[in-house]
């Protein structure tokens, strides 16, 4: 049977309400299965990542670099005033069709909640899909240990222990090398020190030929502090291929903080082989700032695995820090403290199963990962 008229005429209306609305998902979520698929071939991933994605973040990110603002944080904040007025827009327009329904007039306010819906879907899907071109498929691509060589090994407790005694001796060592408060605690230049960063990884270049790739200066983020609201130090965005530091945490650990940035820039995406390079290209480097902070950053991750190996050995070492390095741990311990919430918990959970979707199970704990790397490169 052939439909009659108004059955054509109710598919044809029902075509143009949706049609453009379902397109709109079904095109970037077959977009995304066909990036999946791709990614199980590990050649072709690494050959779009060096031929494809790379030269299209570097030149955003040069030109990115001319302006005096970062073009991210304009783009987050276009986005979340977006998504507010998006979504008040849409209970206002829902909330009249339901009114004009009360009344006896002609409205579909499910039907409007519906198309709105579609449509935040497909803007998330489309992003999505962006993100995975620009920066998801690396998860998939060769990691720093195996484009340099370099494989993490398991320690035993004693060699933690010997790792973290070395990153402690060279804490006490750097300690004085740096500006500190009436307090004792480490301050930093921040108006030289994002551009004292540029080419500290030049050192590195011999060792790891990998790294040698360019890199866009690090740039302070204006909502540092509503980063630290969320528990994050810094991030990397691909879309304007920018890395922002938070510089309302505390200033001991931003220069480790900067170089773990910009690590990213050279297509490392594990973040526990960023935290390591940042620690070997700070200590490699002849800038005091950021030699005491990688310092620091590394005796904090191999203290943390020694303190649930051992705390009596981890006591013993924690013992021969001295008061300058013993102040920047505490403020840091203090600060982060005071951001303690549901709202950091939520924001750790989100980041989480964000990156489980890219294959990166507990990536906010594998940053101590690193460990295994420090060892592999400090211990005979």
């Amino acid at each position: 049977m052939r439909p009659d008229a108004a059955g054509r005429s109710e598919s044809r209306r029902i075509c143009s309400l949706y049609g453009p609305f379902l397109l709109a998902v079904l095109i970037p979520s077959f977009l995304l299965l066909l990036l999946r698929l791709l990614c199980a071939d590990r050649p072709l991933v690494n050959w779009v990542i060096v031929n494809v994605t790379t030269p299209i973040k570097h030149g955003i990110a040069w030109l990115c670099s001319h302006l005096p603002f970062s073009l991210a944080e304009v783009v987050w904040t276009v986005a979340v005033v977006g998504i507010i007025g998006f979504i008040l827009r849409t209970l206002w327009m829902v909330g009249k069709s339901l009114v004009c329904r009360l009344r006896g007039q002609r409205a579909h306010p499910l039907r409007r909640l519906l198309r709105r819906g579609l449509a935040l879907l497909s803007a998330g899907l489309l992003i999505y899909s962006g993100y995975t071109v620009m920066w998801g498929i690396n998860y998939y691509g060769d990691t720093f240990s195996e484009m340099s060589g370099l494989e993490g090994r398991g320690t035993t407790v004693s060699e933690l222990y010997d790792l973290a005694s070395l990153f402690a001796s060279y804490c006490n060592d750097l300690s004085d090398g740096v500006q500190r408060d009436e307090d004792g605690v480490c301050v930093v230049d921040s108006e030289t020190l994002f551009q004292r960063s540029n080419g500290l990884y030049e050192a590195l270049y011999d060792q790891f030929p990998c790294l040698d790739l360019e890199e866009s200066q690090a740039r302070p983020m204006f909502y540092s502090r509503l980063l630290s609201w969320l528990g994050f130090t810094g991030f990397y965005f691909p879309f304007t291929g920018e890395s922002l530091v938070n510089v309302d945490a505390p200033a001991a650990l931003v220069p480790a903080t900067i170089l773990h940035e910009l690590a990213h820039q050279r297509n490392v995406a594990q973040e526990s082989e960023c935290n390591f390079l940042a620690v070997v290209a700070g200590l490699s480097s002849d800038d005091p700032e950021f030699q005491y902070s990688a310092a620091l950053m590394g005796y904090i991750h191999v203290g943390n695995a020694l303190y649930s190996a051992d705390r009596e050995l981890w006591r013993e070492v924690r013992a021969t820090v001295n008061e300058q390095v013993l102040a920047d741990l505490t403020y840091n311990n203090a600060y982060w403290a005071q951001f303690e919430s549901p709202a950091s918990d939520a924001a750790e959970a989100v980041y989480s199963s964000f990156a489980s979707s890219y294959g990166q199970e507990d990536i906010m704990k594998s940053y101590g990962a690193c460990v295994d790397l420090l060892a592999a490169y400090y211990l005979p």
